[in-house]
């Protein structure tokens, strides 16, 4: 059996994460994997390529066992559009596969990220 080799800079992290994001209107996501690079997504409607988004991501903390809550922190951003699966609208389609850039996000948003991917890391997808 032959082994893929995945080409990506940033390892891959498979986690159900609800994205809010914004453009000329306001679109719920839900990831499919997320790394430092950028995240794969289901989107409720078609978004091209090349779409600019503003995104916030609330990622999950550890469940606290004094006080029963979750410590989740928001990590925001921008992110650009660079693959839709189908590549055109489809009527009917309920669901479409998206892939997308972080093109920008503040230090400090990174580094919540990076340490909430170095936390799961032992979830990576390929």
């Amino acid at each position: 059996m032959s082994q893929t080799h995945d080409k990506r800079r940033h390892p891959r992290v498979a986690q159900r994460i609800r994205v809010r994001s914004s453009s000329r209107e306001a679109v719920e996501l839900e990831t499919i994997d997320l790394s430092a690079g950028g995240l794969s997504c289901t989107a409720p409607a078609f978004l091209p390529l090349k779409t600019k988004l503003a995104v916030s991501l609330v990622l999950p903390g550890h469940k606290s066992s004094v006080s029963g809550s979750d410590d989740g922190q928001v990590v925001k951003g921008e992110a650009v559009v660079v693959r839709t699966d189908p590549s055109s609208p489809v009527a009917g389609n309920g669901s479409y596969r998206v892939a997308l850039f972080f093109s920008r996000m503040e230090d400090a948003d990174r580094v919540r990220l990076l340490d909430f991917l170095a936390r799961h890391a032992g979830k990576a997808s390929g």
